[in-house]
Parts: structure tokens; sequence; C-alpha cells
């Protein structure tokens, strides 16, 4: 009786001691690219305000967003847009033109971040030769019209 006791209360603390061991976190896994697509920008001729907008995708995943701003004062050139809030949340993004340089036009570039595993993010960014956003002339107006390539991939992230 004394060793069904002994084994009982061995068996016990075996099972107290597996149940009371800590539960690990899973780890989830920062994504290695971004897939841009139905990338636009535009300013309106004729009148005043700007446009841009694109999704993005974590490849493999169901991970997608819609990112976008409009303004109704800019004129003829594309604005600089801070960081801001995708329609998901986790991803941000803003969109700027680099400083021009002596004798040339500053790169354009979009960053786009994304928040996974609680508070880690990771982020990449595309840039554009200033030749994608050319001035065109309608009439007597201006506008700037975004004529590179619509879908990429950012790359980059870190």
């Amino acid at each position: 009786m004394k060793s069904i006791a002994a084994l009982s209360s061995i068996l016990l603390l075996g099972i107290t001691s597996v149940s009371a061991a800590p539960a690990t976190e899973r780890q989830v896994q920062a994504p290695t690219e971004f897939d841009v697509t139905k990338f636009s920008a535009n300013t309106v001729p004729h009148g005043t305000g700007a446009f841009i907008s694109f999704d993005v995708a974590i490849p493999n995943t169901s991970v997608s967003t819609t990112c976008s701003y409009s303004d109704q004062s800019s004129v003829d050139e594309l604005p600089g847009v801070s960081m801001r809030p995708c329609d998901n949340p986790a991803f941000e993004w803003q969109f700027h033109q680099d400083p021009s340089q002596p004798g040339t036009e500053g790169h354009y570039r979009v960053v786009v971040t994304y928040a996974y595993d609680g508070p880690k993010k990771v982020g990449g960014f595309h840039e554009w030769p200033a030749t994608d956003f050319p001035l065109e002339q309608y009439g007597a107006a201006f506008a700037t019209y975004y004529r590179g390539t619509p879908d990429f991939v950012i790359a980059n992230l870190s």
C-alpha cells in the first residue's frame, strides 16, 4: 500500500511539474517582401487635388490592404505624404520626393512598414526616377502623373 501511495505521489508530482512548465510563445516570422499592385499617383489638371493609391500584400498569406491619400490643395506637384496608416492599420506608408542634387531631380520614394508579432515592425521602400512622374500639359493647365509600372516588389525589408 505504501508503494502505491509513493507511486501516486511521484506521478502527481510529475504531472504537476509538466503542467506548470511555461508555454512557449509562437514566433511569427517577419515578412521578407511586400507585393505592391495598382500603384497610381497624380494631380488634377484644371483644378486642385492629388491622389496616391496602391494595394500591398504579403506573399503567400492572406494579409493585404489598400493605402491611399487624397487632398484638395495640391496644384501640379505631388505632395509629400507623412507616415499614415493604410486601411489595415498594421501597415503604414509615406511618400515623398528626395531633395534634388545639382543637375538632377530627386527620386520619388514610397516607404511601407508592417507591424507583426506584437511590437515588432519591418519596413522597406521603393524608389523611382523623377522621369516616371512627368509634369504634363493639358491645355493651359499642368498635372503630374505616375507613368511607371503599377506593380512591383519591395524586397529590401529590414
